[in-house]
């Protein structure tokens, strides 16, 4: 269909009640907007979470100059320990974030989440600024930090889904990865000048403020839940939500899409950026930063593409192609020497990244009821989030063996057999 329905109803009703212009109106196409943001609560949060976020994207530069700094010879060890140790938590506590969503209000469950992230924060700060921090203190403290991701991520997405409605989710989600993908340029740009200027600790010190507009909004917000709350015992609640996923073959399927990526590419490929701005392509540091920039262009053009495209249904197939899409470009990244063919390429990648996972992340949410809907993102975090912890091992390990070039190609290549696989064998993705 070319126009929502909600602007066909409204012309309609003016048609019929004679009002002038009213032919014109209705020969008008669609007017391109954010239509998520025309919600209040929800525009408001988007600005409070992107502020949050970009202060998590600046404590991970610090983070890592501190590990080098602490760690000396033994810094590449440790920082593989850091991964693990922010991802471990998603594999182990996901599911049970989805049952928190479905039993408690989604608002209390993101403040109990905001609060521990905070306190992760603090603390490394605190640690830092006195002088006694340690590459353990560092890695319990991001234990803390993932425990709270794993259980306020779920609560999160039926938060969103509860503030905007089923017809403006993809509106919401494409923003809200859109941002992500922002903060991973512009948080590492500012934390940058804070290391040099100030050091470490005051960077994690301004982290931990990031956190404070958006717990004060989750204080302040009332926002009705979509279905009645769930008083299942913990065992039956989780059989319930792993039940619902297994008996459709589109949801597990959409689930694995994205989690074969992460598994093999995930935040990896980010991290390994760095050595091919160097190693291969000879540039400096501003030319590392404007390949991170080159990500985010292309992922602000896929959220004006769903902007444009907001009546517009999108099959299976179109999801798995636009993630065949991100392997392909990651593939031919990896045998670039040229500048230019680099850039362009991460413009594909952060533009396809972006479509995959909001397309995926509104047809499981609209997919499920209401009171199932936290215990299926629950399941769908583990997949894309949890399985995480696999990723710095399997490329790691074969960038140690083979090169980093040859690793990222042989990663993608693998994926991309994968998502052809996923796309023979699950009719319902072929399915309008």
């Amino acid at each position: 269909m070319s126009e929502p329905a909600d602007q066909k109803s409204d012309a309609l009703d003016a048609a019929a009640s004679g009002a002038p212009g009213v032919a014109a109106v209705v020969a008008q196409p669609p007017r391109t907007r954010f239509t998520a943001l025309d919600v209040p609560v929800f525009r408001w949060y988007w600005i409070a979470s992107w502020i949050s976020s970009t202060g998590d994207g600046m404590e991970n530069v610090i983070r890592n100059v501190l590990v080098v700094q602490l760690a000396g010879a033994a810094a590449p060890f440790w920082l593989g320990m850091m991964v693990f140790a922010h991802w471990l938590p998603f594999t182990l506590f996901s599911l049970y974030g989805g049952v928190l969503a479905d039993r408690y209000d989604n608002r209390k469950v993101q403040i109990v989440a905001q609060v521990l992230l905070m306190a992760a924060a603090l603390g490394v700060a605190w640690a830092t600024l006195a002088g006694f921090v340690t590459t353990w203190w560092i890695f319990g403290l991001l234990l803390l930090h993932g425990f709270a991701g794993a259980i306020g991520n779920p609560a999160q997405q039926t938060l969103i889904h509860a503030m905007v409605g089923p017809s403006k989710l993809l509106s919401a989600v494409s923003l809200n990865s859109t941002a992500r993908q922002f903060s991973q340029v512009i948080g590492p740009a500012v934390a940058g000048f804070i290391v040099v200027a100030f050091g470490p600790g005051t960077g994690f010190l301004i982290n931990a403020l990031t956190f404070v507009p958006l717990l004060v909004l989750l204080a302040v917000i009332r926002v009705p839940r979509l279905g009645a709350t769930v008083r299942q015992p913990l065992l039956a609640s989780l059989r319930a939500g792993l039940g619902f996923v297994r008996a459709r073959p589109l949801i597990a399927a959409l689930i694995s899409v994205e989690m074969i990526s992460v598994i093999f590419i995930g935040h990896t490929f980010n991290s390994f950026l760095v050595l091919f701005a160097y190693d291969v392509l000879h540039v400096d540091a501003l030319g590392y930063s404007f390949l991170l920039v080159g990500s985010g262009i292309g992922a602000v053009a896929a959220a004006v593409y769903l902007a444009y495209a907001r009546g517009r249904r999108h099959s299976g197939v179109f999801i798995v192609v636009a993630a065949m899409t991100e392997m392909a470009a990651i593939f031919l990244f990896a045998f670039s020497t040229s500048y230019a063919l680099s850039f362009l390429l991460l413009l594909v990648v952060g533009a396809s990244a972006v479509l995959t996972q909001s397309l995926t992340n509104t047809k499981i949410q609209l997919s499920a009821p209401n009171e199932l809907r936290g215990r299926v993102m629950g399941a769908y975090t583990f997949g894309t989030q949890g399985m995480r912890v696999l990723n710095g091992p399997i490329l790691g390990g074969a960038a140690i063996a083979f090169g980093a070039p040859a690793a990222v190609a042989g990663a993608a290549a693998t994926v991309f057999a994968a998502l052809a696989v996923i796309l023979a064998r699950v009719k319902q993705l072929r399915e309008s």
